[in-house]
């Protein structure tokens, strides 16, 4: 019989997201890589469509592998390590069943992750990851390295790549347009323009202001001259300094000193939220587009240096509608 005062702290404890704060230093460590290498079974398991197949209750591995197309043995064995964080669980029968985790991998609810997790998973995002060592070194982003060409370019050329990952970044802010289109005060705008979007955040925006209409423009050049406002939606963070700059300057040439245009850039801000989210997407923009998640004061900046003069950023959470409006003056030197 062990003595209890030989057992490790941890042990008896659910190796899962929630017991992080009171497992041992070395157990959260582990942690760590654990969820790396089970985070792969979970988008394998998305890929297949298991959440989907357990919609009416619990199932056992054979009969959702024929569900599936997939081995039942191994399907049996990618659910369990899913179950050991939570996402799917295992019921005393051996059956498996959906957990509220689980139930944002269906591909049929308004709430759905599906897509997101996908990307993750997907050769887009994973490769890079697997260079990390070399981007330490070099300071340069992964991707162009592996898929020869600048994330970008790519997918111009790959409408399929693009499709998966517009999917993913719809399914990120369908479930909270209405929070933040909150977050931009179009006040006696008229006429608003997204640069780069969907079209799913402008007509929300629009919902809230029904006073107004508005465009999606592709690019800076399609930007309708009478636009009297800019939504810039995460495109600036997929930027280094200097092309973030250029962008700025190229509407703020366009708009001249008109002290009534808005231009409101809308990121996630680094350090300004608790899990700092924006820290970890940064990875993202480091190895993938070569961009950067900006702390507040660095987007103060960049905002400088493109032209524009600050008006209103709001603090709270990591998501900031930073107001500008064409600045008076000389601009600085471009950033970066």
């Amino acid at each position: 019989m062990t003595d209890t005062h030989d057992r490790p702290r941890d042990a008896g404890r659910r190796f899962s997201p929630g017991a992080l704060p009171g497992m041992t230093p070395g157990h959260q460590l582990m942690f760590f890589p654990v969820a790396a290498a089970v985070s792969r079974a979970i988008w394998a398991l998305a890929r297949l469509g298991v959440a989907d197949r357990l919609v009416d209750g619990p199932r056992d591995a054979t009969d959702l592998a024929e569900a599936v197309g997939a081995a039942p043995d191994a399907l049996a064995r990618a659910l369990r390590a899913a179950a050991a964080l939570g996402v799917f669980t295992q019921g005393p029968d051996g059956r498996f069943a959906l957990t509220p985790a689980a139930e944002l991998l269906r591909s049929d609810v308004p709430e759905s992750r599906r897509d997101q997790v996908l990307l993750y998973g997907d050769p887009l995002t994973w490769l890079p990851y697997g260079d990390i060592l070399d981007t330490l070194r070099t300071g340069e982003p992964a991707f162009p390295k592996i898929f020869g060409k600048p994330y970008h370019d790519h997918l111009r050329a790959d409408a399929d790549a693009a499709g998966r990952v517009a999917r993913a970044v719809a399914s990120t802010h369908r479930g909270n347009l209405d929070y933040l289109t909150s977050l931009i005060d179009l006040g006696p705008v008229s006429r608003v323009a997204e640069l780069r979007g969907d079209g799913l955040f402008l007509q929300a925006l629009l919902d809230r202001h029904p006073h107004c209409s508005g465009t999606v423009a592709d690019d800076t050049a399609t930007v309708p001259p009478d636009t009297q406002a800019l939504v810039l939606k995460q495109v600036l963070h997929d930027l280094p300094d200097a092309d973030a700059v250029r962008v700025l300057r190229t509407v703020r040439e366009a708009w001249g000193l008109d002290p009534e245009r808005r231009l409101f850039v809308l990121e996630r801000v680094v350090g300004a939220a608790s899990p700092d989210l924006a820290a970890v997407v940064d990875l993202d923009m480091l190895l993938i587009t070569g961009g950067r998640e900006r702390t507040a004061t660095e987007w103060g900046e960049l905002i400088t240096a493109g032209g524009f003069e600050l008006l209103a950023a709001p603090a709270g959470s990591g998501w900031t509608a930073f107001e500008c409006r064409p600045a008076h003056g000389p601009t600085t030197a471009p950033a970066g």
